[in-house]
């Protein structure tokens, strides 16, 4: 399965018509206005009583019958694993070694085991890729954290598709983050700190978790001569354990973090203190984290943002929530010029929620994917009404999202072959029947492993492949690694696989519905959830659908 690219930004003249929520500089906000776009780019914001720019006399205006945004940014997102259900958390842990090791054997049986036999086979590698990118957008994420995929020769590379991918953007004005490195620069303080010291944004986890353990992998980051290995090229992902003073060191090197708060509720009982960060004034994104522990997308973790805010006593206003998935994390990755805002000049990323009165913020933050008009990426329309796909652009599928059709387009002219021969109900037979058949899984053609002469990537995911790269930091501290899982590892020529097997058959799964509004036992599910405070979990059953 080659990589493809998103399409070049070669789109034709558009002109979108309603409401206008910039998050511009100052918030401004053009209640009548009209948004023109071509190659990809933004060509002005305009109130609906003014010319058009120049090129754009004879454009029709397609009217989005709601309120325009930028599209949603997702730092933190383990794609692949969004085929999986919500995981019925066992117990309070209080680090992320507790709940990831041989001593959770439901977590092998449940996560990890089963993403070790579907990330291997050939088969199943394109339907989960149709399947988590799709389930992205129907919630308006247009770039997110991407999908690696790894050759049975050692070869990683990241999967690019129709959203937009931070590890590899192919777009020479938005420089490439990664959230991977390799193993000696996580456990060797000289060589972190001068990988942080360059050009490349850095994603990496960081104190996931409320004990000392989890808080010993910030305090590594304190050299012993004194300095700091902090940039403005580390943003750290979840940051439980840290206290208000560390959020002060983050801020005074210009690190920034990703905050997860569903995850960290579900697997710790407490997320990172929001609060203390704020005062501090480091930089905050949201990121899901992934399916058996978090959000959908990026709609419910506004929703879980905004509660896990009110309940900390944060007065943290719609409109900071909203750039928490906007312009922050454009700012975070130095992207902010072209991405982010719906400004002149900026990338055309565009979400229509189906509201134009009342606070444009709070109505994205209670919007469900049902209620998205339109996703658009790089100026080409991908899903959205029928109404408006037919005006803007060829539709490959239509599909019901919480009753309401939308249509899909998922054309690309550097399509990833494999990917592009499936359409949405094939992605999602063909998991359902892998999901069904893991009790077999070693005996069944289709899951059985791919053999190193039989083409098609793996994904590169931990419970797939061992490539020497690491997604946390574990420098030493007081003589000892921080973290039981990243013993120094001589170099080898390709991959190592992880073990798919398990003492006991893997049980049969279910693949949930695409979009969370048209599942209400994943809240079914929350609300059993026994690490959740009492208080939010009451606040999340009310976002249950009625429909």
């Amino acid at each position: 399965m080659a990589g493809g690219v998103i399409d070049p930004a070669s789109s034709e003249p558009v002109a979108l018509g309603g409401r206008i929520a910039t998050l511009d500089a100052t918030g401004t906000v053009i209640e009548d206005g009209v948004l023109y776009a071509r190659n990809g780019s933004i060509a002005a914001a305009l109130p609906a009583s003014a010319d058009p720019p120049p090129g754009f006399e004879d454009v029709n205006v397609a009217r989005t019958r709601g309120t325009m945004f930028p599209g949603l940014i997702e730092l933190h997102n383990h794609l692949p694993y969004d085929v999986l259900q919500l995981w019925p958390t066992p117990k309070k842990y209080t680090n992320r070694d507790k709940w990831s090791g041989p001593s959770t054997p439901e977590y092998r049986r449940l996560i990890s085991g089963p993403m070790g036999v579907l990330g291997r086979n050939p088969h199943v590698v394109p339907a989960i890729v149709r399947y988590v990118e799709l389930r992205a957008l129907l919630g308006g994420t247009t770039t997110s954290q991407g999908i690696g995929l790894a050759s049975n020769t050692g070869i990683v590379s990241h999967f690019r598709g129709l959203i937009r991918n931070v590890e590899s953007t192919r777009d020479r004005d938005l420089r490439p983050a990664t959230t991977r490195i390799a193993d000696v620069d996580a456990t060797d303080a000289d060589h972190f700190l001068e990988r942080i010291s360059g050009r490349q944004k850095l994603i990496l986890h960081l104190s996931e978790g409320t004990d000392a353990a989890a808080r010993a992998h910030f305090e590594a980051l304190h050299l012993p001569d004194g300095r700091w290995a902090l940039s403005p090229n580390l943003i750290g992902i979840h940051c439980v354990a840290l206290k208000r003073a560390d959020f002060n060191v983050m801020a005074d090197h210009g690190t920034s973090m990703v905050w997860s708060p569903l995850s960290n509720l579900l697997l710790y009982g407490a997320t990172a203190d929001i609060a203390a960060a704020l005062t501090a004034k480091v930089p905050i994104a949201l990121g899901s984290d992934w399916a058996p522990s978090g959000s959908k997308n990026l709609l419910g973790e506004l929703k879980v943002a905004r509660i896990a805010a009110r309940e900390s006593g944060v007065d943290l206003s719609l409109l900071d929530l909203v750039r928490m998935v906007t312009t922050t994390p454009a700012a975070m990755l130095g992207w902010d010029a072209r991405l982010g805002s719906l400004e002149q000049g900026k990338r055309a990323d565009v979400i229509v929620v189906n509201n134009r009165t009342g606070d444009p913020y709070k109505a994205l933050i209670e919007a469900t994917e049902a209620d998205l008009n339109l996703v658009m990426i790089n100026g080409t329309a991908r899903v959205g009404t029928p109404a408006l796909m037919d005006r803007l652009g060829p539709a490959d599928e239509q599909i019901r999202v919480g009753g309401r059709a939308r249509k899909l387009n998922l054309q690309q002219t550097t399509a990833d072959t494999d990917v592009a021969a499936l359409t949405v109900a094939d992605s999602i037979s063909r998991l359902r029947t892998a999901l069904a058949a893991l009790p077999e899984a070693d005996r069944s053609p289709r899951l059985a492993a791919a053999s190193p002469a039989e083409e098609g990537p793996l994904l590169a995911v931990a419970d797939v492949v061992d490539n020497h790269m690491s997604s946390r930091p574990h420098l030493p501290l007081r003589g000892k690694l921080t973290g039981p899982n990243l013993p120094l590892r001589p170099a080898s020529r390709g991959l190592a696989p992880r073990a798919a097997t398990s003492p006991e058959p893997f049980p049969a799964l279910s693949l949930d519905p695409l979009a969370a509004v048209d599942n209400p036992g994943y809240y079914t599910a929350l609300s059993t959830q026994s690490n959740l405070p009492e208080t939010i979990r009451t606040a999340l059953a009310e976002l249950a659908p009625t429909n």
